[in-house]
């Protein structure tokens, strides 16, 4: 290849951005031989996509999409001085910096299988009376969720109950009941959710499984040719407990852990928006008897709460001792992040959310040599979650008990 481009972030390995900072970085083309060009072109884009497609009663296919721009800049890195003079790139080493601010009201970046929210850096070399060549390379956003400003119910206690009666003919059996408790409803990647839950089987049926989940609920929405909506489910983490045998009740505790994964997201994007629930599944033995789901909503952030922090202080890597004295504000600098204006917090590791998709960003037969595939990251926190055992103390959580009318594993 005559001209190799390096897409550089600055001070920033892991191309990881927040909303509201600035992106700044580097272009460097490497040119082993001369190369005549009419322009070098810098593009910078972010945005929100979607789209599917539903078979009709007529039995014919409408497809359905959805588009939504958040940043579209174009850098001439190098032009033409007229129209019958073309740009000569040496050989050697060429570099050109650049600078972007991406706007405040920027969503997260998102992978899923009907839609994105991505963002994305183009070098295009414009070659005279040939094929462009490109090179591509993504970079996350991640926009600010701070559960302490959200709500003050995400520090509280959250429970939900179901109560089921199966019919066999003329007869009923006595009831299923299922219980769930969280300590929280606020939680980020790295942390572990406390689940307590109490199968009560009343039935003569068995409970085979009880498996938890972590569920992401993705809405997407079109416009074109009708705004229409659509919905994706995608398991983030899980947890396969143990049977319930008849006539008997059994109490689980369980920790759910949190990987990377986008923050909850509901008003930022028109076309995409992104929850989470815990569920928990009750499979029945037998195929007359269904199986059973009881779920809670939770928020996933990317600042913690400080009260959690606050439970358990942390030394961290650079030898700074957290307290959980403190607010957390929104990033205001190009090279700040949200959780540096507070020593309360520790600093996360990014990873890439491995129940989502990864983005093909290059195409070989548009002569795209940047990165074939992008993967975005997220911030995982080392910091304590809220104990079972703390919880139960403290009355957030239901106490181990016992029942001495059933057979109870506890």
């Amino acid at each position: 290849m005559v001209v190799n481009c390096d897409i550089q972030f600055e001070n920033n390995p892991q191309g990881c951005f927040f909303a509201g900072q600035v992106l700044t970085g580097k272009i460097v083309l490497s040119a082993d031989k001369v190369k005549q060009v009419k322009a070098v072109v810098l593009k910078i884009n972010g945005y929100a996509h979607t789209y599917w497609s539903e078979k009709g009663t007529d039995d014919k296919s409408t497809s359905y999409t959805g588009h939504i721009d958040y940043i579209n800049s174009v850098t001439q890195l190098l032009s033409q001085s007229s129209s019958d003079t073309p740009v000569i790139i040496e050989p050697g080493v060429h570099s050109f910096n650049f600078a972007c601010h991406i706007p405040t009201t920027c969503p997260s970046s998102f992978e899923g299988n009907r839609g994105h929210i991505r963002y994305i850096i183009q070098v295009d070399l414009v070659r005279p009376w040939k094929f462009d060549q490109t090179y591509t390379r993504g970079f996350t956003v991640l926009k600010i969720m701070n559960l302490n400003y959200d709500t003050p119910l995400l520090k509280m206690p959250v429970n939900n109950e179901m109560s089921k009666v199966f019919c066999c003919g003329p007869m009923k059996t006595d009831p299923l009941q299922i219980q769930i408790h969280l300590p929280q409803s606020g939680y980020v990647p790295g942390q572990l959710i406390p689940i307590s839950i109490v199968a009560t089987n009343d039935t003569k049926v068995q409970i085979t499984e009880i498996n938890v989940r972590l569920v992401m609920m993705v809405c997407l929405y079109s416009q074109r040719p009708i705004v229409k909506a659509v919905n994706d489910y995608m398991t983030v983490s899980k947890l396969k407990g143990d049977p319930v045998p008849i006539l008997c009740k059994k109490q689980f505790n369980y920790l759910l852990p949190v990987p990377a994964t986008p923050p909850t997201c509901f008003n930022l994007c028109q076309i995409i928006q992104v929850a989470y629930r815990i569920e928990v599944e009750a499979k029945m033995k037998g195929i007359f008897y269904p199986t059973q789901v009881i779920h809670i909503p939770v928020t996933i952030g990317n600042v913690p709460l400080m009260n959690v922090i606050q439970q358990q202080p942390m030394a961290a890597a650079n030898g700074r001792t957290f307290t959980g004295d403190g607010d957390v504000d929104e990033v205001d600098n190009a090279n700040s992040q949200p959780w540096a204006v507070n020593d309360s917090i520790p600093c996360p590791t990014f990873e890439e959310a491995v129940h989502m998709p990864q983005a093909q960003l290059a195409d070989s037969e548009k002569h795209d040599y940047g990165e074939k595939t992008f993967a975005p990251k997220y911030p995982v926190f080392n910091i304590p979650s809220p104990s079972i055992k703390e919880s139960q103390e403290n009355g957030f959580l239901p106490p181990t008990e016992t029942d001495p009318n059933k057979s109870t594993w506890l």
